[in-house]
């Protein structure tokens, strides 16, 4: 009697154990590793201005449905840092233009989630009747996923972060927009008009010290100069 009763009891924890693993099975980001000899930090710099770049070409379109969801982005750096930024870049950027985001992590976009069979790419899973899945929740009108395309290096050796964004509607499972952009490491600005001139000279041997040496010394020529011409 006991050891029945021990395995109901086993049987009933499993049971709750399976249960509740079912409810958290939510789709995660694949982890994309960054190169080692790359600045993680200059990293996100250049993937975050590929994902301004390309949420302003979105959002500037007219056509476009108002209430969004995101799906976090088939791969991602850093607990799924990337799929915050666009988030935080489609608030922030489509709160001017009317756009709504669905942020509700509740049951029902779980088990949508939990429902899709996904295979190892968005473009192999997202197909129509996938996307339409999310007009059951109320208020999305589109889905927009994406992905970090690729990371690597310019001549220069600074990162370089390619990523895509694409924008679906939900009622219909069509493809609404789509691009890819690039993010670069940019030169830091400076305001000395004189920078650019000596940045540009083959070989960096002329500073800034450089130039004003010469200065002084075409000054004292031009005197020089000046003096020798006037009538004694």
């Amino acid at each position: 009697m006991k050891t029945f009763l021990l395995f109901l009891l086993m049987f009933a924890v499993s049971g709750v154990m399976t249960h509740s693993e079912a409810q958290t099975k939510v789709y995660k980001s694949r982890d994309l590793n960054i190169p080692t000899d790359l600045d993680p930090e200059k990293v996100k710099d250049a993937g975050n201005e590929a994902l301004e770049e390309l949420l302003r070409s979105m959002l500037s379109k007219s056509d476009l449905p108002k209430k969004f969801a995101i799906l976090p982005l088939e791969r991602d750096v850093d607990g799924d840092y990337f799929t915050m930024q666009i988030r935080n870049y489609f608030t922030n950027l489509g709160g001017q233009n009317g756009y709504e985001l669905y942020t509700r992590n509740d049951a029902q976009w779980n088990q949508i989630l939990d429902e899709i069979k996904w295979g190892d790419q968005y473009g192999d899973t997202m197909d129509a009747a996938t996307v339409q899945k999310f007009g059951r929740i109320q208020g999305v009108q589109g889905l927009i996923m994406g992905h970090i395309s690729s990371i690597s290096k310019d001549e220069k050796g600074e990162p370089v972060v390619r990523v895509t964004v694409q924008a679906f509607e939900v009622e219909t499972g069509k493809q609404l927009w789509g691009n890819e952009a690039k993010g670069t490491i940019k030169a830091k600005q400076t305001n000395d008009p004189i920078a650019p001139v000596i940045a540009s000279i083959p070989g960096g041997w002329l500073t800034l010290g450089g130039v004003l040496v010469g200065l002084l010394i075409l000054l004292f020529v031009l005197r020089l100069v000046a003096s020798a011409s006037r009538p004694r």
